[in-house]
This record gives C-alpha cells, sequence and structure tokens, in this order.
C-alpha cells in the first residue's frame, strides 16, 4: 500500500482529512462553483470552451476519497447541467437579437413608411432581450423624428381647434358684427395651418359652415346677389355630383380640382335664406364625400407604395444577388421575369427613383458582362464554322479509312458553330456516310464475327475458371473489330461470364471451408486423444492437401506420437498459435455480425509467450477493430492449424452463428 493511501486511510479512521485530500476537494468544489458561475458571466461567453476546459480541469484534478467523490460527482453534474442551460439560454438571447436587429433594418429602411406605433412595439421586443441597447439606440433617431412630426402634427390640431372654438363662440353670440369681421382672418390663419388633423379640420369645417350660415341668414336682404349666388352654388355641387361619380383611378387627379371649387364657393356670397339649409348642407355633403374618397384613395395609394417600395427592395437585393451570374442563359430568364415584375408592381413614392436606379444597375452589370461573352462567344463560333468547312470539304474527296477516324475527331473537336451547327453537321455527315456506305458490307461481315464471338462467350460461362484464357482472346478479337452495334451484347455476355466466374469462386471457397472443418475436426480428434494418453490413428496424409498448417501439425503429431520431444514442444507451440488465430477470427466476425464480443479472450502467459516466440504479434492486435471481409475471414478460419476438438466444435459453433447473422441464412 502506497504512502498516500495509507494517509487517506488513517485519516478516515481518525475523521481528519488530510492536507492533500483537502486541496483536491477544494479545487473539485471550486471547478465545480466556476462551471455554475458561467451564466452570471457579464458579456460574450465562449461556452463550448470553458466548459470544455473545466470538464478537462474535473477530469484531471487529484482523486478523492470514495465518500466525497460521489457528492462532488453529482456537484459537478448539477454545475453542468446549470453551465449548458446558460449556454442555451445565451444562444437563444443571440438568435432572438439577430432577428431583432433584422427587424430594426427592415424598420430604418423604411423610412417615412415607418411609423411610431411599430417603433414602440418593436422597443418592447427588444427591452424583453438582453443586451438590446444598441438596437434602441439605433430607433432613437427615426422614433424622435416621428415623435417630433407627432407633437407638430398635435399642435396644428390644437391650432385649428382654436381657430373653431373661436369660430363657434362667434356663431353663438347675437352680434353678428364680430364674427363678419373675424371670419376672413380666420379662414387665412386655417389656411395657413395646413396638414392639421382630418377630425380637427372636420370640427372646423363644422364650425366654419354654421358661421356662414348664420351670416347667410343675416345677409338675407341682399336677395339679388344671394340668388345669384345660390344658382352659382348650384352649379357647383352639380359639378360635385359629376366628381364623386369619378372612378377611383381618376380620383388623383382631382385633388386641386377640389381646392378650386372650394376657393370658389368661398369667394360666392350667401344665398337666399330659404335655399341656405338645402344648399349648404348639400354642398358640405359633397365635398365631405369626395374628400373622404380622395382622403381613402391617397391613404389606400400610400399603402400601395408601402407595399411596392418593399416589394421593389426585394428585387433589386435579388437582381444585384445575380449580377455576378455566369448562367447567362437561366440568369437572363430571370431578369426579364424580375423585369416583368417590376412593370406590374405601382411606383414606390419618394423611394421609386432610387430603388429604379439598383434595379436598373444590376440589371446593366449583368447584361453588359453577356454581352461581352457572347461576342467572344461568336467570334469563336464563326472559327468553328471555317474550321468546319475545311473538314466537310476534305471529306467530300475521302479516301483513306484512317483519315476519316481521324476527321471525325477533328471536326468534334473543332468546337461549336452556333446557329450554323445544325447545317454544318448535316453536310459533314452526309459527306461521311457516303464515304462508309461503301464500306457496308464489311461492317456487316464483321458483325456477324462479333455475335459469333459473343455467342461463344455466352457457352464458355459453363466452365468459367478454365475458360478465362479463351475468353481473353475473345475480348482482344472484339476490340479488333470494334463493332459498335454488338456493344451491348458484348457487355452483357462479358458481364454474364464474370458472374459466372465468381460463383464458381465461391463454391470453390466454399468447398474449401467444409473440406477444411471435416479434415480440421478429425485431426483434432486424434490431437484430443493423444493429449488424453489414448491410442490415436492419424488420417491419411493426402486428406490435407491444400491445408498448409494443418499438414504441418500433422506431421508433428506424428512425431510427437513417435516420442520426439522436440516434435512435441514445436506442436504446443502451434496449438497455441492456432488458438490465437480462431480466437482473433471468431471475434472479428463476430464484431462485424454486432453479436457484442468486443475483443479477443485474453491470452494465458505460457500462451503470450509462445507467441512472442513464434512470431505471433497478432495474437494482441486481434481485437483492433477493422473493416473485414467476412469471406476472407471464412477463408482464414479454414486455413488456421490445429487446436482441440473441444475448442474447435466452441470455434465453429461461434463461426457459423455469426455467418448466419451476416448472410442472414435461414
Amino acid at each position: 500500500m502506497s504512502e498516500n493511501n495509507s494517509e487517506n486511510n488513517t485519516g478516515r479512521q481518525t475523521g481528519v482529512i488530510p492536507e492533500a485530500q483537502r486541496q483536491a476537494l477544494h479545487i473539485r468544489e471550486s471547478i465545480c462553483d466556476e462551471l455554475a458561475a458561467l451564466p452570471q458571466k457579464s458579456g460574450s461567453v465562449d461556452y463550448p470552451g470553458e466548459i470544455n476546459r473545466l470538464c478537462a480541469a474535473y477530469a484531471a484534478a487529484e482523486a478523492v476519497a470514495p465518500e466525497f467523490a460521489e457528492v462532488l460527482d453529482k456537484k459537478f453534474s448539477r454545475s453542468l447541467e446549470i453551465a449548458k442551460s446558460g449556454e442555451a439560454a445565451f444562444l437563444a438571447n443571440e438568435e432572438a437579437k439577430k432577428k431583432l436587429a433584422v427587424e430594426v433594418e427592415s424598420l430604418l429602411a423604411a423610412g417615412d413608411l415607418a411609423t411610431l406605433k411599430e417603433i414602440e412595439a418593436l422597443e418592447k421586443k427588444i427591452t424583453t432581450c438582453n443586451g438590446g441597447d444598441t438596437l434602441i439606440d439605433m430607433l432613437k433617431p427615426l422614433k424622435d423624428r416621428l415623435v417630433a412630426e407627432a407633437d407638430a402634427l398635435a399642435a396644428l390640431g390644437e391650432a385649428v381647434q382654436k381657430l373653431t372654438d373661436e369660430l363657434i363662440a362667434l356663431t353663438a353670440a347675437e352680434d353678428i358684427a364680430p364674427l363678419h369681421e373675424r371670419k376672413p382672418e380666420i379662414e387665412a390663419a386655417f389656411a395657413g395651418l395646413a396638414g392639421a388633423p382630418r377630425q380637427a379640420v372636420q370640427r372646423y369645417q363644422e364650425a366654419h359652415r354654421k358661421a356662414s350660415v348664420k351670416l347667410a341668414q343675416h345677409y338675407e336682404t341682399l336677395d339679388l346677389a344671394r340668388w345669384e349666388s345660390y344658382t352659382l352654388k348650384l352649379d357647383i355641387c352639380a359639378e360635385l355630383e359629376k366628381l364623386c361619380e369619378l372612378s377611383g383611378a381618376e380620383l388623383g387627379k382631382i385633388s386641386g380640382k377640389l381646392n378650386e371649387i372650394r376657393d370658389k364657393w368661398k369667394q360666392l356670397g350667401s344665398v337666399p335664406k330659404e335655399k341656405s339649409e338645402e344648399i349648404n348642407p348639400r354642398y358640405l355633403e359633397l365635398t365631405r364625400k369626395l374628400q373622404h374618397r380622395i382622403d381613402e384613395f391617397y391613404a389606400c395609394k400610400r399603402q400601395e407604395q408601402k407595399i411596392a417600395s418593399a416589394e421593389k427592395e426585394k428585387l433589386c437585393v435579388e437582381a444585384e444577388a445575380m449580377a455576378e451570374s455566369t448562367d447567362w442563359s437561366n440568369t437572363s430568364a430571370k431578369y426579364k421575369e424580375l423585369q416583368n415584375q417590376w412593370k406590374s408592381l405601382p411606383r414606390a413614392g419618394n423611394h421609386e427613383a432610387d430603388l429604379f436606379a439598383r434595379f436598373h444597375a444590376a440589371c446593366d452589370k449583368f447584361f453588359t458582362a453577356r454581352k461581352a461573352v457572347y461576342d467572344e462567344r461568336d467570334r469563336q463560333f464563326d472559327a468553328a464554322a471555317k474550321r468546319k468547312r475545311a473538314l466537310i470539304a476534305e471529306a467530300q474527296n475521302l479516301t483513306d479509312i484512317r483519315r476519316a477516324k481521324q476527321l471525325r475527331d477533328e471536326y468534334r473537336n473543332a468546337g461549336a458553330a452556333g446557329r450554323e451547327e445544325k447545317a454544318l453537321y448535316k453536310e459533314f455527315n452526309d459527306a461521311m456516310n457516303n464515304f462508309f456506305n461503301g464500306r457496308q458490307e464489311e461492317m456487316a461481315a464483321k458483325e456477324k464475327q462479333a455475335l459469333a464471338l459473343v455467342a461463344e462467350v455466352e457457352t464458355l460461362c459453363e466452365n468459367a475458371l478454365n475458360n478465362k484464357a479463351r475468353v481473353a482472346e475473345i475480348k482482344e478479337e472484339l476490340h479488333r473489330l470494334a463493332c459498335r452495334d454488338t456493344r451491348s451484347a458484348e457487355f452483357d455476355a462479358f458481364r454474364k461470364f464474370e458472374a459466372a466466374v465468381a460463383r464458381s469462386v465461391k463454391e470453390a471457397r466454399e468447398q474449401k471451408i467444409r473440406e477444411s472443418g471435416d479434415v480440421a475436426m478429425q485431426l483434432a480428434m486424434c490431437y484430443t486423444a493423444y493429449k488424453n494418453g489414448e491410442t490415436a490413428e492419424l488420417p491419411a496424409a493426402e486428406k490435407f492437401t491444400g491445408f498448409q498448417k494443418l499438414q504441418s501439425a500433422a506431421v508433428l503429431l506424428s512425431q510427437a506420437l513417435a516420442g520426439d520431444e522436440k516434435a512435441v514442444a514445436k506442436l504446443e507451440k502451434h496449438v497455441a498459435q492456432a488458438l490465437a488465430e480462431r480466437e482473433a477470427v471468431c471475434c472479428e466476425l463476430e464484431n462485424a455480425a454486432g453479436m457484442g464480443k468486443a475483443e479477443a479472450a485474453p491470452l494465458s502467459l505460457a500462451q503470450e509467450l509462445e507467441a512472442a516466440i513464434m512470431g505471433n504479434f497478432a495474437a494482441k492486435e486481434a481485437a483492433v477493430s477493422k473493416n473485414v471481409d467476412p469471406h476472407k475471414l471464412l477463408s482464414d478460419f479454414a486455413a488456421a492449424g490445429l487446436v482441440g476438438a473441444a475448442e474447435l466444435s466452441d470455434f465453429q459453433n461461434r463461426i457459423a452463428s455469426a455467418a448466419k447473422v451476416l448472410f442472414k441464412e435461414k
């Protein structure tokens, strides 16, 4: 027992923890605490690196007593779970930040189309994500501008409301003079408040209408002017009714016209009292209806422009991504499709010019590059057509078969000739056909000869191993004949022959394996009888033909039976080596079959020494997992040496079980 173990035992017996153990405990506890504290670290943490480092440090730390190890291992497992949970939360937070960054970029790219509500909703999402201050800072300029715009709009609304309240108060007063004097100033002030909120404008218009009605009633004594105003206002209302009947597409053209009508209406005097309640509500209703339709038209148009801007942004990104492409045909089709999509989209408002410039630049970049390539291609086509015309002229006067083959190769290697390719190829093919038509009888004879050789190959499949030389000769003859029309039949015939050779080899191998099992068992029974001190009669020597190791073992066994002590020692070494060989083969075959044997049974000290003396260093290496051929393993097992009858029977049973799994035998 070592000094440290004695010290540990002494410590446990006396209840005092040795200093070395205390240090080891502190080290392991500090590793656990550091691992559990990873999620609390600020900033970016290299979780995989830190976890691997701490796990390695824990594994490399000095061992502690079992009663402490179990508690520490549980604490380490909990700390590892905490660290991995922190890693998962960190990765999820980083992924959320990436998605929010994309949303921020999209909102910033929207520019004037973005709304304050959208920004506030996105800020609310960012606050739920750790480390999102940068994203909020990115949104701040846009938010400040929108807040300022909202404040300005609210100020306009308050100013309009102030004018509305003043109009209401003046209209409610009994004295009409202040209203008459103040009303033009109020109207002028209102005219300077363009862009005020619609509701405030509507309230003002209602108050203005009532004030105008009151003034009109006050001046009803001016009948002629009022009736003239009434007639003109009837014309205005008729014009407004026609405008209200216009289609939605024409509403964008009449916004200025409506303002002109309003100005014209304001310039007209009051109407007779009995017509005031008729004409004014009619006018207000028509203008309200028309204004409502115009507002809806522009709201839809703004939304349409916002959507079109986003869609055209996508088209720009897609066009820019393809600008470097060299797949001219497919990419050209895609660009044409993108251009058609662009034309089908409405204008994108203020962003239209910039987006169109981007899109047009990407298209120009691609098509300019394509034109340069196509110009070069056309030049190559012209050069190839010139070469091919020269070859056609030579083919039309051809007399030498060897030159004919060269011409085909030269024509094929001359390159493509573009649109002329089909006509040139027909002209060349016609010239070559004219030359080869005179050789048809010769080719027919060769084809007949080739088919006869193919038929011979099929007949040679019956005794494939003995006919390999003849088949090789036939292959040479067929190669010399080079009949294109019989190549498929040649391929099928040679494939059948190769399959027949493989079957013959497999049958011979299986026959040898079966014979080796019988011969090995006969010799193993003789060896077992010899070991038990019984009389053993060896099989005839010719039975061991083809089994070199068993033949050598039979010679050693016969010498041992004759009392040769050197032969006895050699025989035992042979048996030890054979045991190791057969065990290694069984283990590899069982591993390949997935039968759970991880390695060969350990050798005894004597067996290891004998294997070392015999140079059998493979005995220990047999347990190494390799990619093996099951057929080769069976052949190696059949070629192995002598072992006892019981061991051989066990080996043969293991081999049979593994082979049944591997080859799915029933």
